[in-house]
């Protein structure tokens, strides 16, 4: 069997444990996700997943097709009362709009690559919001499914069909994203301990 099938499968598989764990926290009221991130995330994940699978990702957009039905998940999960927060800014609501702009350049232009390009910026900007109720409350978000989503991305960009600036863009801004909100958990957990 290829290589990167099977990458591109546990990729997948890791998205599905990862959003396992992050709504197992949910349930048990350890982990809060902001509602308008999550929305945000929804609608840039799935972008980013068409435009890896109609750019060649093949195995490697797996793991993004998987990420973008659990990030709906979870947003649906979080509009459910008491298990996300709502404090939602001016600055949430840019992103929104910015989230459902990021479609036009491929609807208008039929090239794939701007709409990740934004999406990508965007998902990027959509993490400020978890990472400011983090910062106020670090054990709001699920440690073991960071850990996890940062695995996913690293095996996902090595399984990818082609390598392409569509096809990294997206997963490796993720993989940093994600390690910087894990520094901010660590550090501020270990912080707030002291």
């Amino acid at each position: 069997m290829d290589l990167k099938i099977i990458l591109g499968a546990v990729a997948a598989l890791l998205a599905l444990f990862s959003s396992f764990l992050y709504t197992r926290d949910i349930l048990q009221g350890n982990t809060k996700p902001h509602t308008y991130t999550w929305l945000v995330w929804s609608i840039v994940t799935t972008i980013a997943f068409l435009g890896q699978w109609v750019s060649g990702g093949g195995p490697g957009s797996w793991a993004t097709g998987v990420a973008a039905l659990v990030t709906t998940f979870t947003l649906l999960l979080s509009l459910k009362g008491g298990y996300g927060t709502k404090d939602i800014t001016n600055f949430d609501k840019i992103c929104l709009v910015l989230a459902i702009l990021s479609i036009l350049p491929w609807v208008l232009s039929k090239n794939v690559l701007w709409s990740v390009l934004l999406a990508t910026f965007i998902d990027l900007i959509a993490f400020f919001p978890t990472m400011r109720k983090t910062w106020h409350a670090p054990k709001s978000e699920s440690l073991g499914s960071m850990y996890t989503d940062a695995v996913k991305h690293s095996l996902s960009m090595f399984s990818m069909g082609s390598y392409s600036l569509i096809n990294l863009i997206y997963p490796a801004s993720v993989l940093i994203t994600k390690f910087v909100i894990i520094g901010e958990i660590v550090f501020l957990r270990k912080f707030k301990r002291s």
